[in-house]
Order: structure tokens, then C-alpha cells, then sequence
């Protein structure tokens, strides 16, 4: 079987595989696989080689096998074998590990040097000047030792009131992405007709921005926190090519793919160009009279175009029929590889920096970025009701009996799907599914009291909704839907 994966992941070009069925899916996955990824190069998709009978076994105690590295056999040695769902469970298992050391190594040192020392890594930063207060609070803790940033993390938002337990640090990621993603920002570049974003090579941005910007992420993965980041799956390659190795551990599936860069890599970020170089690949004429193309690459830089050589004498040297595959290679590494490299480093160790754990080891790209990003599927509200729990109503069977509570999953039904999103954000602190989907995502709808001219009450720490007891439907929905719009933080704008 190692064997066959490895041949597969040599296949011809990939695509999405948007099939799904329910009679293959694990109990523990729920439906979190309906948004299933054919990575490039890929014959068969990477969820073909799930076994989810082994989200039935001790899946912790193989991974600590596979990681004491005593030669028994563990199926963490063929990683492929496991699903999402399992890959997911070692990874809060490895990260928990790492938060509970650090937790008792701070309590021990506040008993032995006599002084308080917090078991979290506390960031506290003021709204209005988010990054640059979340960046130095990591700096600050990165210098005092690297291994700081592994402790639990908790935000405080200066001037506010509220304990986080949860739902701050959803608020922070979101709100921090929001920003150092802004394409006015100046830290990536978009594509329009991809809508993904890529480190910008001519940025002015210091390295530090780019070191934040892989500790974020690092911190998303460790904390298990989603993350809309437009990156493609390319970014998450390169991470993993570039990944320290765990400790020596070895396995016969756990070998990273070699990192190549290849027209769909392209294409999903830059579709127009990489179309632009499959024709020219695909050309049955004289390409050098009807191209007139050299070996130079053609930078578009603040509004001039600035031509760089892909190789030695590039200027002089014509594409032919002969030479054109060479060419199109050279020209991929460099938009991809070469002309980001000082902008990539810096994430790439900022990324590293808190996600270093053994159990990255056992994913794959697009894996990694299902992981970061969750899934952005269509809600499915039903999914999302059927799982959710009640409290405080005092009847039986609130979803189907109690009117405020119909009245608000029939709202969150006949929302559009932008809107949808808005509410699923105030609600949890995110819009998007988690990896293991919908039915992993457990809304708590609680009473809070009787009829009453007062807004909803949204505690994202625990992905719970407060409603009180309004007196028709026309109340719940504008009141929740002002909610929605107009609040930040703790209370309104």
C-alpha cells in the first residue's frame, strides 16, 4: 500500500472530487469529508486510503509508539491509512502535551523563584492598534525563550472587560487576519480570478511582519483554531517540504513529497498565466518566430515592468520547441520559489517557531490547509440543529416545541449564505465549519429570561447564543440581527 500511495502521488493532474458517501463515513467524522481534496499530481484523492476503523483505536498510545521509535509496528508509520479526523485527534493530543509541560514547568518555577509565573501566554493588545501590539507581545516572548509560546494562549483586549476562554482568542485571529491579509496591507499580492493571495515580493513590509504572519498560523494549528486565510494549497507544501525532521522518526508513508513546482500549483493561485503556458506547451508552430520570448521573466513592479533572467545569459538565449518545458519550469520556481524567498523564510520560521510537534509530520498539504482554514462548504443549517443542545427552556424537546427557538433555526435557515456566515461568527467566533464538519460544531441555545425589549447574548467562548423569551417572531429577528451587525467585542460599536 505504501507503495501504491507514493505511485499515486506521481499521477497526472489533479482536480476537486466533490463526491460523497454517507455508508463510508466514520460515526466520530460526522460529515466533515463532503469537501473531499484531490491534491495536484494526485491519480486518486488522498481520503481514498482512509481506513476510519482506526478512529476506533488507541490512536494515542500508536503515536507515542511511532514517536519512542522502539521498531514496533504503529500505523502512525503509514500515516496515510488515517483520517482527518484521526490525524486531527493526535495533533490536539501533541499540542495539549506540550501546554500541560509548559503549565507545570511554570508552576514549579513560581515555587522555586518565590514570584508569579502565568501557565498561559497572555497577549494583551489594544484594538486599534492590533498588529503592531500583537507583534511586539510575541517578540517579547519569543526572546525571552522560544518554548513560551507553547503555553495555552489567552488575549486581552485593553479596555475591556471579559475573561477569555475561548471566544477572545477566536476575536484576535479573526480580527488580526482580517488585517495583515488586507490587500492595502502590502504583505501579500491577490490574483482576481483565483481570489488566493501570495506573498508580495516587493514588499517594503521588515521580515517581522512575515514572522508574525507564520507565528499566527503556527498559533491557529496549536490552539486548534480556523483561520480564513486565502493561501494556497501551494503554501502549505513548501511548509511541509521545508519541515524540521521529527526526531528521526521514520516510516514507510511518511515521506514528504518532494518539492516540485508545477503548472497546477500555478494555476491555482495565477489560472490566466498558467493557461498562458499551457498553450505555449501546447503549440505545434514555430514558438520561437511566434512567441519571440527569451529566457527572462517579466515583473510587473509598482506600475513598471522590470525583466529578470531565469538563468545565466537569459537575455540571450530564444525559447524554442526544444527548450520551452525548461523555460515554463524556470519561470514557475521563480514567481513561486525565487522571488519570495525573503519574504517566505522568516514565515517559515515564525510557523515552525509554535507548530514543531511529531504530528505534523503526518499530514499532507492539503491536509495542513483543511486543518487551518476548516471548510468552506455550504452550512447545513439541519446538520448544525440536529447537533445543537438546549438549556434553561423548561419544556421538552426545544428545537420542535418551544417558538423562540423554531423561530430562530427557521431565521438561520432563510438567510443567504454571506449572512449565514455572519451569524455562524457571532455565534461561535468563526464562519467557517471545522475540518471534521458540521456535526463536530455544537451550538448551545440558551434561555436567559422572559419577554424582553433586550438583545441576544452571544458567548463565543462556548459557542453558545442567549434568546430571551420575545413575544413574536418579528422581535427575535431584528433584535438578533442588530446583534449580529453592530456588535464588536463586548458590546455594540
Amino acid at each position: 500500500m505504501a507503495l501504491l500511495y507514493t505511485a499515486n502521488n506521481t499521477g497526472g493532474p489533479g482536480r476537486l472530487d466533490l463526491t460523497f458517501n454517507a455508508d463510508n463515513v466514520s460515526p466520530r467524522e460526522g460529515w466533515g469529508d463532503r469537501h473531499k481534496i484531490r491534491n495536484q499530481g494526485q491519480i486518486l484523492p488522498t481520503h481514498a486510503f482512509y481506513n476510519t476503523l482506526l478512529d476506533y483505536a488507541d490512536l494515542i498510545s500508536d503515536f507515542e509508539t511511532w514517536e519512542s521509535r522502539r521498531g514496533d509496528f504503529c500505523f502512525c508509520q503509514y500515516p496515510f491509512f488515517l483520517s482527518i479526523w484521526a490525524k486531527i485527534h493526535i495533533m490536539e493530543h501533541d499540542a495539549r502535551r506540550q501546554m500541560e509541560i509548559k503549565a507545570r514547568e511554570a508552576f514549579f518555577n513560581s515555587i522555586i523563584n518565590s514570584r508569579a509565573v502565568s501557565q498561559y501566554l497572555v497577549l494583551r493588545v489594544r484594538r486599534d492598534c492590533l498588529v503592531e501590539d500583537s507583534l511586539r507581545g510575541v517578540s517579547e516572548v519569543v526572546g525571552a525563550g522560544q518554548e513560551e509560546i507553547k503555553k495555552g494562549l489567552r488575549i486581552e483586549f485593553l479596555g475591556e472587560e471579559g475573561v477569555d476562554g475561548g471566544g477572545l482568542r477566536k476575536e484576535w485571529f479573526l480580527l488580526l487576519v482580517r488585517d495583515v491579509f488586507d490587500p492595502n496591507h502590502g504583505l501579500f499580492v491577490y490574483d482576481e480570478d483565483s481570489q488566493y493571495c501570495y506573498f508580495n515580493p516587493h514588499c517594503f513590509e521588515t521580515s517581522d511582519q512575515f514572522y508574525l504572519v507564520g507565528v499566527l498560523l503556527g498559533l491557529a494549528i496549536y490552539n486548534s483554531t480556523i483561520l480564513d486565510v486565502p493561501l494556497p494549497t501551494l503554501t502549505f507544501k513548501k511548509l511541509l517540504a521545508s519541515a524540521p525532521v521529527p526526531n528521526g522518526i521514520t516510516g514507510s508513508g511518511s515521506a514528504r513529497p518532494p518539492l516540485t513546482y508545477t503548472l497546477d500549483d500555478l494555476h491555482q493561485y495565477m489560472p490566466a498565466m498558467a493557461n498562458g503556458f499551457r498553450r505555449l506547451l501546447e503549440y505545434e508552430g514555430d514558438v520561437e518566430q511566434t512567441f519571440c520570448l527569451d529566457f527572462v521573466a517579466s515583473v510587473e513592479r509598482y506600475g513598471q515592468i522590470t525583466r529578470v533572467p531565469l538563468c545565466q545569459d537569459g537575455e540571450n538565449r530564444a525559447v524554442t520547441a526544444a527548450n520551452r518545458r525548461e523555460f515554463v519550469d524556470l519561470y514557475i520556481r521563480y514567481l513561486l520559489d525565487t522571488s519570495v524567498a525573503r519574504q517566505f523564510e522568516p514565515f517559515k520560521r515564525g510557523f515552525f517557531t509554535v507548530c514543531g510537534g511529531n504530528a505534523l509530520a503526518l499530514f499532507r498539504p492539503e491536509e495542513i490547509e483543511l486543518l487551518i482554514r476548516g471548510s468552506d462548504e455550504p452550512l447545513d443549517i439541519s446538520s448544525l440543529r440536529a447537533v445543537a443542545v438546549y438549556e434553561n427552556w423548561r419544556v421538552t424537546d426545544p428545537g420542535e416545541h418551544e417558538p423562540v427557538v423554531v423561530w430562530f433555526w427557521d431565521f438561520f435557515g432563510r438567510l443567504n449564505a454571506k449572512d449565514q456566515r455572519k451569524m455562524l461568527s457571532f455565534i461561535t467566533g468563526s464562519d467557517r465549519i471545522p475540518a471534521m464538519g458540521a456535526t463536530s460544531l455544537i451550538i448551545k441555545v440558551s434561555c436567559i429570561g422572559g419577554d424582553i425589549d433586550r438583545f441576544p447574548v452571544a458567548r463565543t467562548c462556548f459557542n453558545s447564543l442567549g434568546l430571551w423569551r420575545y413575544r413574536d417572531r418579528e422581535q427575535l429577528e431584528t433584535k438578533l440581527w442588530r446583534a449580529i451587525v453592530e456588535s464588536e467585542g463586548f458590546g455594540l460599536k
